[in-house]
């Protein structure tokens, strides 16, 4: 998108000893448990997080993609040259063996020219597979036996790593289920209530609502409790023909019914003498916009702390208080409460988060698009000489670090 150059969002501490607290550890690998990011409107912050969300879908979906599927790449098109370039992405991560790995591939939306996977057993990095641009595949000894038959039921289109997984390969499954299920994105709102309605009608729906509940409490949100129904009611066969569904053995098999929530957040209020306190019940869809993504942030929160994820949200305070994105931001800096090494990627606008006492300077990234050639660059506040104690959100809003829009004068008619 508006990506030209090579961009690094890096969750490496620096050598910057402040804050102890920010950085989480897994064994002997250390990683800053959140990180923050800014730019002006229409910089290119989005556009970096949907190019992780793009990535991860890609891989995720391999498996079921048809032979002539298109992939979901959008290249930089301000550039004649760049416009029919493959694009490269790059994941470094700790997976649940507790080893790093690095995955990559370069793609563009008609096939995957370039891909691997390395991972560390040590200080040097072991390649599991490596896929050339002509079609061809390299592995070591240990995984050519295993890995080398896999690479005739691949497509051009498709994602080794996926089907080689599929076919229960072992050295890719597990770096695979981190990719699929370690981080997650939402650059949309839609997204996050989706996730956070099927958490709400799961098996452990309880302990969401009682978490949920919590939230709202420690928010100052006057929501005594909340109660959650799941209906299923049988499909209107008028509009059957209008849903799809799965083809098995040249059967079509399509569900009977629908499942809806009904959710409703009870209040106890209290007569105006005090004398009489009594709950009331309202629709989930006449509280607050607020509250109502707070209702949805809350299981993706739990999750995350409980399993040690990351997870990146776009515009986290989009309608909320900047107290209440504080709390959350809170939430991952407690070792109490993230006992997992759990990790939030934000984008925001919220400056008062911008403080040295709450953030290591390595923990700031900054979005920045040049007028001239629309190409966006991504950098950290680390490449600037920052005092100690210094207000960085005065100098953010002076222009100091860039990535703040250029207010032009004149009169609005």
């Amino acid at each position: 998108m508006s990506f030209k150059e090579k961009a690094i969002l890096s969750l490496e501490p620096s050598r910057d000893k402040e804050h102890p607290e920010n950085i989480c550890q897994k064994g002997e690998l250390k990683g800053l448990n959140i990180l923050a990011t800014y730019g002006a409107n229409a910089s290119g912050k989005t556009n970096f997080f949907k190019a992780i969300t793009v990535a991860l879908l890609m891989i995720r979906t391999s498996n079921i993609r048809q032979v002539n599927e298109k992939l979901p790449i959008t290249p930089f098109k301000f550039s004649a040259e760049c416009a029919f370039m493959p694009s490269k992405f790059e994941f470094q991560f700790i997976a649940g063996d507790g080893k790093k790995y690095i995955y990559g591939f370069i793609a563009d939306s008609q096939s995957v020219y370039e891909e691997y996977l390395f991972r560390f057993g040590s200080r040097r990095p072991t390649k599991i597979f490596e896929r050339k641009i002509d079609g061809t595949y390299e592995f070591t000894a240990r995984e050519k036996n295993a890995l080398l038959p896999l690479t005739q039921w691949n497509t051009p289109n498709k994602f080794f790593i996926a089907t080689a997984t599929m076919w229960n390969a072992q050295s890719t499954k597990i770096p695979l289920e981190w990719l699929t299920s370690g981080i997650d994105t939402y650059t949309e709102l839609g997204a996050l209530t989706q996730d956070a309605m099927m958490r709400y009608q799961g098996e452990k729906a309880d302990e969401y609502i009682k978490f949920t509940e919590k939230i709202m409490s420690e928010t100052d949100i006057n929501i005594s409790r909340i109660d959650v129904k799941v209906k299923k009611t049988p499909i209107n066969p008028n509009i059957m023909p209008l849903i799809p569904g799965l083809i098995i053995n040249g059967q079509l098999i399509q569900p009977q019914e629908q499942t809806q929530l009904e959710i409703k957040t009870f209040h106890e209020v209290s007569d105006e003498d005090g004398s009489n306190r009594n709950e009331y019940s309202l629709q989930l869809g006449e509280e607050s916009i607020g509250t109502q993504i707070l209702f949805s942030f809350a299981p993706v929160l739990k999750k995350a702390l409980e399993e040690g994820r990351t997870i990146v949200i776009d515009e986290i305070d989009k309608s909320l208080h900047p107290a209440i994105v504080k709390y959350v931001v809170n939430l991952f800096r407690n070792r109490e409460i993230n006992k997992a090494g759990a990790q939030l990627i934000i984008t925001t606008h919220d400056t008062s988060l911008l403080s040295l006492s709450m953030f290591r300077r390595d923990q700031i990234y900054f979005v920045e698009k040049n007028r001239e050639t629309a190409v966006s660059r991504l950098y950290s506040m680390d490449e600037y000489p920052v005092r100690k104690g210094e207000n960085i959100e005065k100098g953010y809003l002076l222009g100091r670090y860039g990535a703040v829009p250029e207010i032009q004068g004149g009169d609005i008619i």
